[in-house]
Parts: structure tokens; sequence; C-alpha cells
């Protein structure tokens, strides 16, 4: 029927066709209702559509949306809906609705809705707010009912919020008289966005004056005054009626009560500190988000993105923010929502725009940043509420989206930790000689402090000695000799400086050193002399050509530091300027030179991370951000990173955790502690047990970051794509276990091109040593 009349009234032609409708006429206090106005128009001209102010229901939340067809028969379509709650029993009106397009304005007849009282509901409280203005009534003339007129403020500014408030006084023995609730009628303001509050429909208050009990009823009201100037508001008044006779059929005396009337004084928003791009919005306490949904898109999708505006103050008067789109995409406006609430009397709630966009290519949708400036009532001056810019990854129509979300920015800085310096350069036996040193020599001190020690000299070296010594000269010499093995080894070695038959020499002693020590067999082999003395004879001949190396290289710094001087104009750009343009293999390639030359700055593994889980690299994202957080454990950027390549199972998490601070952190604090422990134990002798439960605290850091250090050392990777891992260090082996990209491995024991790990679930076998990425070690 409702689609007839209005199909009718646009054949008619002239303004638009405007209908009211509720869901429920008839109510009962504390339920809701849904009043819905719907206009029609054939013309694309802007319409606005309004609801007159509504007595005895409170509005819980209010939406309006609009769709424009075009065509050969546009039309405009505009729709309010508003959820009313009834809180007084009695006959509302809500209405009536007028919609104005153009020069036409038409309306709609207010709808009569009966709220009856509910027998279930209680009393609902009154609020601080309104209690301290129940404070203010006048008493009532002895014996007699009364009404009074009640205003939160005489002055206040354009969008504060004043509460009116009509309060009657009834003598106990007169309200037993009546036979119904007496009318109260709230004044009527002009000028003013009006919100009616929610009071208890009976009784809202007792109180005893001279001896006699008054009961209170009492009908509040939350204006918003709109222009600034003198707003009149109104008589309110009371109508009861008591009977003339004790019998039931009796007529009945009716009384009118008014109240006094009162004015308001509105002052204008302050013209000093306002901003150029001020709309108008007033509140206190404002807050602007953001949310897109999906997080990624595709071209020709629409993606919504939905900015609320959260606080206190009339959320009907807050303007919709200004925004640029950029040129990629098509932006439309879908629908305004609000939801109104009240936090101790203080009206506000939250105000949400939603708009659909529309991306024409594959790239990035940037969303930009958002602004939205505001007078505060309680600071008194102009705020803005702002959020960052944000980007939407595009794929192009019928492809997979890209990542969900993209990792902090890049972090700046390039300085090495002071405790990581102390740590790193004092070792183990170094830490233990100060932490047993000074009880030592206090007990020492004690019996002989004459007595002396010879130190004892240590045995001469065998192969295995030369041995690590060659492998000491080969680290100084090749950056990863643990991956070079053979000819490779022996290039590395020749490209830092030594000639080409040391160089093979090198390659040939190092892989007759790894044949004795993971050949079959190799637990019962004896020594081999010659071997030890060849050994010996190329640490001597490495040893002389890096010496002479270093002096030619010494010989050569005033040069290479004028030729870089000159050459500093033309450099070329910086990983981090790779990162922002796109160019994120290079940047990845830059990083890891970085990472190379200064492995203790946490920021140069971070923004490695970084790059590669951009490449889609997330195995070596994940690899890099557990050495950075090794290095800044509590670092909220690389906790943030991590996030984001989360451990496919709970043994890598385990494996891959990394307390809240560093090994170093608690050498250096502990030795601090313990130094000056022993120190005041020796001193001051007198409060020796302050001093011992510095030293037990102090000992147990550097106990535990010894611990820590040991933990830390064990040789960790991280699987850098889905693999498998076989049962020997050969590509047909029989299959293990698959692993995830991600898992964290231990590293057993290497060979030439492939590793030996133990994963998740102690299962052991091998894996390529290209498909895991080494931690610490």
């Amino acid at each position: 029927m409702i689609a007839l009349l209005l199909a009718a009234a646009l054949v008619q032609g002239g303004g638009p066709a405007l209908h009211a409708a509720v869901d429920d006429d008839r109510v009962s206090v504390g339920e809701d209702l849904v009043y819905t106005l719907r206009a029609v128009s054939r013309s694309r001209l802007p319409m606005h559509v309004s609801v007159a102010p509504i007595n005895g229901l409170e509005i819980v939340s209010r939406s309006e949306r609009t769709e424009v067809s075009r065509g050969p028969d546009p039309s405009r379509t505009t729709v309010l809906e508003a959820r009313l709650r009834a809180v007084r029993p009695g006959r509302w009106q809500v209405g009536p609705a007028r919609a104005v397009q153009g020069t036409d304005t038409v309306e709609a007849p207010a709808i009569v809705v009966d709220v009856t009282a509910s027998r279930a509901a209680t009393a609902s409280s009154l609020s601080p707010r309104l209690k301290r203005l129940l404070e203010r009534a006048r008493p009532p003339s002895a014996g007699h009912a009364a009404v009074d007129l009640l205003v939160s403020a005489d002055s206040v500014r354009v969008g504060e919020q004043v509460d009116v408030v009509t309060a009657a006084w009834f003598p106990r023995d007169l309200r037993l008289q009546l036979r119904r609730p007496p009318t109260l009628q709230p004044p009527v303001i002009d000028g003013v966005w009006s919100y009616p509050q929610a009071t208890p429909p009976g009784i809202a208050a007792t109180r005893s004056i001279n001896g006699r009990w008054y009961d209170l009823f009492v009908a509040h009201q939350v204006v918003f005054p709109l222009l600034p100037g003198t707003v009149s508001i109104p008589r309110a008044t009371l109508k009861y009626s008591t009977p003339v006779a004790l019998q039931f059929f009796s007529q009945e005396e009716r009384f009118a009560l008014s109240s006094r009337a009162d004015t308001l004084s509105v002052r204008a928003l302050p013209e000093a500190g306002r901003p150029a791009n001020f709309t108008g919005a007033v509140g206190s306490g404002l807050e602007l988000d953001r949310r897109v949904t999906p997080a990624t898109a595709r071209v020709g999708e629409a993606v919504a993105v939905e900015l609320s505006l959260a606080g206190e103050g009339n959320t009907a008067l807050w303007p919709a923010p200004e925004l640029r789109w950029p040129p990629g995409a098509r932006a439309y406006s879908d629908r305004v929502d609000e939801k109104v609430g009240s936090t101790d009397g203080r009206i506000g709630g939250t105000k949400t725009f939603r708009y659909l966009v529309v991306p024409d290519s594959a790239a990035v949708l940037a969303l930009p940043a958002v602004s939205y400036v505001y007078f505060d009532l309680a600071a008194n001056r102009f705020l803005t509420a702002a959020v960052p810019a944000a980007a939407v990854p595009v794929a192009a129509g019928g492809e997979a989206t890209a990542s969900t979300a993209l990792p902090p920015a890049l972090l700046r800085g390039g300085s090495v930790p002071v405790a990581w310096r102390l740590g790193q350069g004092i070792p183990d036996w170094g830490w233990i000689l100060l932490l047993l040193a000074p009880p030592a020599v206090l007990a020492l001190r004690a019996r002989s402090p004459f007595r002396q020690r010879r130190p004892a000299h240590a045995p001469a070296g065998d192969l295995k000695s030369a041995e690590e010594e060659l492998d000491a000269v080969v680290r100084t010499l090749v950056p990863d000799p643990q991956r070079r093995t053979g000819p490779g080894l022996a290039a590395a070695v020749r490209a830092a400086g030594a000639d080409a038959a040391l160089a093979a020499r090198v390659a040939a002693a190092r892989e007759r050193l790894l044949a004795r020590r993971y050949g079959p067999a190799a637990a019962g082999r004896t020594e081999d002399p010659a071997l030890a003395v060849e050994v010996g004879d190329l640490v001597r001949r490495l040893g002389g050509s890096l010496r002479g190396w270093a002096g030619r290289g010494a010989a050569m710094v005033p040069l290479v530091a004028t030729l870089w001087s000159s050459a500093l104009p033309a450099q070329a750009p910086s990983p981090e300027t790779l990162y922002q343009e796109g160019s994120l293999r290079a940047s990845a390639e830059e990083f890891a030179r970085r990472t190379g030359r200064e492995p203790a700055v946490a920021a140069h593994w971070y923004n490695l991370g970084a790059a590669y889980y951009r490449l889609g690299q997330n195995g070596r994202a994940r690899a890099a951000w557990l050495e950075a957080r090794r290095l800044t454990p509590r670092s909220g950027a690389v906790t943030q990173a991590l996030r984001l390549t989360p451990p496919p199972d709970g043994t890598s998490a385990r494996w891959s955790w990394t307390p809240p601070v560093s090994s170093e952190e608690l050498l250096v604090l502990g030795a601090l502690g313990w130094v000056a422990g022993w120190f005041g134990w020796t001193l001051r002798p007198r409060v020796r047990e302050r001093w011992l439960v510095l030293l037990v605290f102090s000992a147990a850091a550097m106990i535990a970051g010894l611990g820590l250090r040991r933990w830390l050392r064990e040789p960790l990777a991280i699987v850098l794509e889905r693999t498998t891992l076989r049962l020997s260090p050969h590509g047909l082996a029989p299959p293990v276990i698959p692993l995830e990209s991600g898992s964290a491995v231990r590293i057993l024991r290497q060979s030439p091109g492939w590793v030996m790990v133990e994963a998740p679930g102690e299962q052991r076998g091998w894996l390529a040593d290209g498909a895991v990425a080494a931690v610490g070690g």
C-alpha cells in the first residue's frame, strides 16, 4: 500500500513524497520502537528531512542514508531511521516531519504512540548531574503543590549542553488523593536542539520539609543552543485533578500551575585562534578513528572506509570531515550512523561516516590523513582530532591480494649499545674471574697476604690447537667460512690478499681437517704430525700475508679517503630511500651489507627483515628480526614486526624466545653491583647485611647473563621456505618430516652444502645449506 501511495505521488509530479511510520504504536516504558521516514523525489537536487522534537521518547540511535539513481528516469530516496525508547507513560507524538527540496516543502503528519507503565520496570536512578540540579529547587508552600523550572546554567556557548528540569512537588496527603498521576508539560524552547531524558515514570524523590513529606515528579530535557543571543525558556505547566467527594464516581476539580519563565544567554565561539578549516563542530574530548574493510582490495571492488567520531556533545550537529581522496579511486558517501548515550548526565556518543572507495588500478590505495577541527568546551579552545594516512594493497581483478599488513617504519640510527660493547669485549672466563676474584682476594688476604703463585704454562699445541688457529685466521679473512668449501674458499682467501698457491693450500688443508673431523671412524684416528706442521706453516704465512696487506692498506688510507670524499656527491641512494621507492631487492642487498659490516646494530637487522618481508620472504624476515630482538629485546617495532611472522609450532616459539633483557645487560649491571657490593663489604662492615643483599642479586644477574649467553650461542636456524628434512645429505635421500616456513631448527653439524639439524619433535636429519638462515650462534 505504501509503495502504491509513493508511486501515485510521483506520477502526480510536484515536490517529493514523504511517508512516516513506526513498527509499533503501543509500547511499555523501557521498550524500543523504530520510526522510519522515507522521502522519494524524481529530482536529483539535495533534499533535507527533519523531525520535530519528541517528548516522552528518547533517541537511542539514528541513521540517515540517501540513494540516487541516474539514467532516463532519475530519482533520489532519503531514508531516516531512528530507534526510540519509551521513558514515560502517556500518549506522545512523533513528528510531524518535513522534507525540503529546492523550493518544495512537504510534511508528514505526526504519529501518536501510546506508552504504558511497565510493571517489571524499576524506577530509574537519577544521574548525579540531575541530583545536583534538584537540590536547587525552591521549597513549596506549606500544604500546596508547586512546580519549578530549573536551568543548569545562565550563560553558555553555542553547542554547550544545558539541562532544563521541570520539578513538581506534592504533599504526601494531597498525592494520595489523586486518582491518576499528574501531568507535567516541559517548556518547548525555540532555537535549541532538544534531547528528552529518561526519568522515573512515577515518584522520583521524596523530601521532608518542616516536618511534612513531599513527593517529587520530574521531567528532564537536555538542550543545545544553535545560535548566539538570548534564548527564552517558557513556563512549565503542572496539571492534576482531585475528587470533590469521597465517592468513586464523584466529580474532580482540575488544577493547572505554571512555573516561572527563564532566559539563557548564549555566547558565540571565540574568533581568536579559530582555524580556517573549522566547520562548526563543538564537543569535549573528541576522538577520531578509522576502520577499513577489507584490509586488502582488488581493482573495481569497493572498500568500506568508516570514520568514527566519539566524545561528548551533540552528535547530530557534528559535520562530516573534509576528505581529499586520491585521483586513482572513486569515493561515494554510503551512510551516517549515530549512537547517542549519556555518562553521568553528560550527553555524547559516536557518529560514524561510512564511505565506499573503489580503486581503479592495481597498486597501493593511499587513504588520506584526516584532521577534524572542533571547539573543545572543556579546554575552551580549538583542538584537532586526527588519524594518519594509511595504505591498502590493491591487486588486479581476479588475482590474490598482497600481504595483509606492512611492517612498522624503518628504524633510524646505527649506534652499538654500550652494554653490548662491554659485554662482548670480555670473554666468559673474564666474567667468571671477576665473579670469583673478590672473595678469593679477601680470603687470601685474611690468611697470607704476601703469598703468590706462579702462573702455570699451557702445554704446547697439537693438531687440534693448530686447527683452531687456522680457523681463527680464516675467519678474519672470510666473513662466512662455514658456507665456503674447496674452490670457493680458495677464491675468498685469494680475494682477501693471499697468493693463489697459498689460497689453494689453505683450502686443501681445511678439507683434510673437515674429513678427519666428520669422516667415518673420526673418533678413532691418531694424530697426524705432518698435517699439524702443514697447518702451522699456513697459519704463519697467512699471518704475514695479513700484516703485509694491513700495511699496504694503511698506506692506501689517505688515497682512499681522498677518492671517497670526491665521490660523495655521486654516491648511490641510501637503502632507506630505495625501500621507500619500492626497490626492495636493492634495499635488501644494501641492508645485508650493513649487517655484515656492523652486525651489532639492531636497526640494520630490523630494516633487512622489513625488506625481506615486503619481498614475500617471510622466513628470512623472521630470521633477521630475531637477530634484531636479541640486540634490542624491548623494541616495540621489532615485537610488532615478529607478530607478522608467527612461528608455526610451539617448539619453534620456545626455541626462538628471547627474554626482555640481553645477556650483556645482565652481565654489566651484575658486575657493577658485584664490585660495588664488595667495596661496601670491605669499607662499611657495620652494614654488611645490606651489602649481602646487593651481592646476592648481582651474582644472580651475572650467572643468569652467562647462562643466557651460553643458551643464545647454541646454533639456531630458521627454515626459509617449506621443505623436507632428509635422512642423509643427499637430494634423493628418504624424507623424515616436512618443515614449514619459519620453523626453528638447531644446527648439530655441517657438511659441504648441507647441515644436520634437530627439528621440532626431536627429529634429526639433513637440510640443504640454502634452505635455512642462521640466527646467533
